[in-house]
C-alpha cells in the first residue's frame, strides 16, 4: 500500500476551544440575545446554563450540538469551526473595501437605524489604531461580520454602501 501524500499540517491553523467559545458568545451578543432567549429559541433543548458553559469553554461542545447552535444562530457551521484569521491577512485576492468615513458618519446621523454600521466601523478603526478619520479599509472578513450583525448578506451590505456612495474607487463588486 502506498502512503498517503498529505499536506504539511503546519499549513493549517485550527481554532482553539476558546476561540470557538468566543465566537459563540460574539454571535449571541451581536444579536442582543440572552442565554435564556437562546434556550427559548431552541425549544428548551439547549439550556442557558449549558450554553454559558460552552461560551466559557467549561464544557465540551459536540458536533451535533455545534450544528444545532449554528442552525439557531443562522450561521454556517464552518463559521464556528474555521481557523482564526490573523490581523494582517487581507481579503481574498487582496481586495480591500475602502470606505469614506466622512460620508459614513453623515449617514449614521440621519439614518438612525444604521447605528450598527457606524459602531462597527469605529470598532475596526479602534482595533487597527487607524484614527485618520477620513478613510477606512475593511477586509472581506469584516464585510462578513457586518452582514452577520445586521442580519443581511455581504452583497446587500456592499450594495447598500455603494448606493450611499461610501465606497472609494478601485473596488470590485461582490
Amino acid at each position: 500500500m502506498k502512503p498517503l501524500d498529505l499536506p504539511d499540517s503546519t499549513l493549517f491553523t485550527q481554532p482553539t476551544t476558546d476561540e470557538i467559545a468566543t465566537r459563540l458568545r460574539h454571535i449571541r451578543k451581536s444579536r442582543g440575545w440572552s442565554l435564556s432567549h437562546v434556550e427559548s429559541l431552541s425549544g428548551g433543548r439547549i439550556k442557558a446554563v449549558v450554553l454559558g458553559s460552552y461560551e466559557r469553554s467549561d464544557r465540551a461542545l459536540s458536533l451535533a450540538r455545534a450544528i444545532e447552535i449554528a442552525n439557531i444562530y443562522a450561521v454556517p457551521l464552518t463559521f464556528l469551526l474555521s481557523p482564526p484569521e490573523t490581523a494582517d491577512v487581507a481579503c481574498p485576492n487582496s481586495t480591500r473595501i475602502m470606505i469614506d468615513l466622512r460620508k459614513a458618519k453623515k449617514i449614521s446621523t440621519y439614518e438612525k437605524s444604521n447605528a450598527q454600521f457606524s459602531t462597527f466601523l469605529q470598532w475596526i478603526a479602534g482595533q487597527r489604531n487607524d484614527w485618520n478619520g477620513e478613510v477606512l479599509s475593511i477586509r472581506r472578513s469584516d464585510l462578513s461580520t457586518l452582514a452577520l450583525i445586521t442580519f443581511s448578506t455581504e452583497a446587500n451590505i456592499y450594495h447598500w454602501m455603494a448606493e450611499r456612495n461610501l465606497l472609494l474607487t478601485g473596488i470590485d463588486p461582490i
